[in-house]
């Protein structure tokens, strides 16, 4: 069995805050002692840290405390924008082990130092949760790094995030609270994981299939040349979609070579980021390779409200057997009530699907999941991860 709760708190006095999050969280957990203890707070309460740590200790029981600042952090109440808000989510189980680590350096020397910290521990049944200051550490490269031993465990999370000017962004492992580097969290045992990733983007034609490659420069789609396909594909979008989309078109690229026939939610999105006249060629932000498909798409607030919609009614149906205990949602700094127009649009698609779930994240800088199996750094995406016993 797994014990979770969550809880939250506006007090503007860090200890307070911490102190009402972490009694209302260990009610809810049902619980007298916690194994492990997930904290956001926006970034007025990081000043006081040694206060929320020492709260959150004295009313947990707990050392392995973990997390970081968002500029707007959640829970399955709801998503605090523009307000202070403290987040505890608090879990005890015989059936899951936690390992927090911190590591700093460049990418390969964090990536390193996380293989190290999580070899001995992880299973078949591992999570790994990281939250990197993205001022210190490029996103991509560092899961690059965390997957250069050729052992894949699903790394999900978010980059940092704090004040408007990123100026501010601390990330926190028990006592200390730390800037640039990576904190994170190992989880093991015994529980299976859903992860949905949202990119918030609107398919546009139809899967293809990249005949001719190099790189990161697409020459041949469908045996034409793939400047000939993208302008045949742009025909097809009408002023509305422009409009709302800001003129800015994707390429998602379909990441599982088994699944010919992908939907959402199965590409990885990626920028186009030039076009080559003189060989008819399109060029990307990630390496592709003959016999891959890829579909382009428009990123706009009405894809990203049905995407989020058709991407947690799947995660309900591969769930029905095994509810889920909690969940983590890790979104964008870019979605929100500045994509949508309004407050709490994809925590209420999530409390629909999953009532009572226990829910806690925050908005990143960057966020992490993976597609067709390979660990990924997004933009502008919302990732949901379940998790149940099992």
């Amino acid at each position: 069995m797994i014990h979770v709760g969550i809880g939250h708190s506006h007090d503007l006095s860090t200890a307070g805050a911490a102190e009402e999050a972490t009694r209302t969280a260990m009610g809810n957990a049902g619980i007298a002692k916690a194994d492990i203890a997930i904290v956001f707070a926006t970034i007025n309460y990081q000043t006081e840290y040694e206060q929320l740590y020492q709260s959150v200790h004295a009313y947990s029981s707990c050392d392995e405390l973990i997390g970081c600042s968002g500029m707007t952090v959640l829970t399955s109440v709801g998503e605090f924008e523009d307000e202070p808000a403290l987040a505890v989510m608090v879990l005890r189980s015989e059936q899951i082990s936690a390992m927090s680590f911190s590591a700093q350096g460049t990418a390969a020397e964090i990536g390193e130092q996380i293989q190290q910290n999580v070899q001995s521990q992880r299973r078949d049944n591992s999570l790994l949760m990281i939250f990197p200051d993205i001022r210190s550490v490029e996103p991509a490269e560092l899961v690059n790094q965390i997957g250069s031993d050729g052992v894949t465990l699903p790394v999900v999370g978010a980059a940092v995030s704090g004040d408007a000017t990123g100026a501010q962004m601390y990330h926190w492992k028990g006592k200390q609270a730390t800037e640039g580097g990576v904190t994170g969290l190992l989880l093991t045992g015994n529980f299976k994981t859903e992860i949905g990733v949202a990119q918030g983007c609107q398919p546009i034609g139809k899967p293809r299939e990249v005949t001719k490659a190099d790189g990161r420069v697409i020459f041949e789609i469908d045996g034409q040349p793939a400047l000939e396909n993208f302008k045949n594909v742009l025909k097809l979008l009408t002023q509305d979609d422009i409009r709302r989309s800001g003129g800015t078109v994707f390429i998602g690229i379909a990441m599982d070579n088994e699944n010919s026939n992908p939907t959402r939610g199965d590409f990885l999105i990626r920028n186009l980021i030039g076009i080559n006249e003189e060989h008819a060629a399109i060029a990307i932000s990630e390496e592709v390779k003959a016999g891959q498909l890829v579909q382009f798409h428009l990123r706009n607030p009405r894809a990203a409200a049905e995407e989020i919609r058709t991407i947690i009614s799947k995660l309900a149906e591969k769930t029905e057997q095994h509810p889920p205990d909690f969940g983590l949602y890790f979104n964008c700094l870019g979605r929100g009530k500045g994509l949508y127009g309004a407050a709490n649009h994809d925590i209420s698609v999530i409390q629909q699907q999953f009532p009572g779930l226990p829910v806690i994240g925050f908005f990143g800088n960057s966020e992490f999941a993976p597609i067709g199996g390979r660990n990924f750094a997004h933009a502008y995406t919302g990732v949901f991860v379940l998790c149940s016993a099992n």
